[in-house]
């Protein structure tokens, strides 16, 4: 039976899948054996902490005062800014870093990295017969680590050389 469910799972596997298989960018099953804990811990602090800021914010301070004992909290205004604060310095992180990676992480065209060569891997080409049709993969899923050539990219995103040509008219 296992050499049966074997032979169906490598005859359903597709080049670009056995490929993906054999790329160093893989998905880690490893699950250490506290997790659940720290994640129901992290959950349950969450709750507390949340719980105390809806008191903080909704309930009326003579009723904090007089019931619970509370005699001393920090305005209310904090319990609108810090999470405003929050909210803003996330945002500004999220655009800060996709700026940063556009801007300085991304490889120039004319650079090294984006040329093709023998162990490049192309959408649409099989190593025997060196066939390129990567162009049905600009739009579409490869189902797997697999690269487009640089000027089919360039082409897509900037348009052809004819079309720069027409505009500078």
């Amino acid at each position: 039976m296992q050499d049966y469910k074997n032979r169906q799972n490598a005859s359903n596997n597709t080049p670009e899948d056995l490929l993906a298989r054999q790329s160093d960018v893989t998905v880690s099953s490893n699950v250490t054996s506290y997790s659940e804990y720290r994640g129901f811990f992290v959950y349950v602090i969450s709750a507390i902490a949340l719980i105390t800021w809806a008191c903080w914010s909704f309930i009326p301070e003579s009723v904090l005062s007089d019931y619970f004992g509370i005699t001393y909290l920090p305005d209310r205004y904090w319990s609108v800014a810090i999470p405003t604060y929050i909210l803003v310095l996330m945002l500004y992180s999220y655009i800060a870093l996709a700026l940063y990676n556009t801007e300085k992480k991304t490889v120039k065209l004319d650079d090294a990295k984006n040329f093709v060569d023998e162990y490049s891997v192309l959408a649409g080409s099989s190593r025997a017969s060196g066939i390129v049709d990567a162009s049905r993969y600009v739009f579409e899923s490869t189902s797997g680590v697999q690269d487009l050539p640089v000027p089919l990219v360039n082409e897509v995103l900037y348009g052809s050389d004819d079309d720069l040509d027409s505009n500078s008219n």
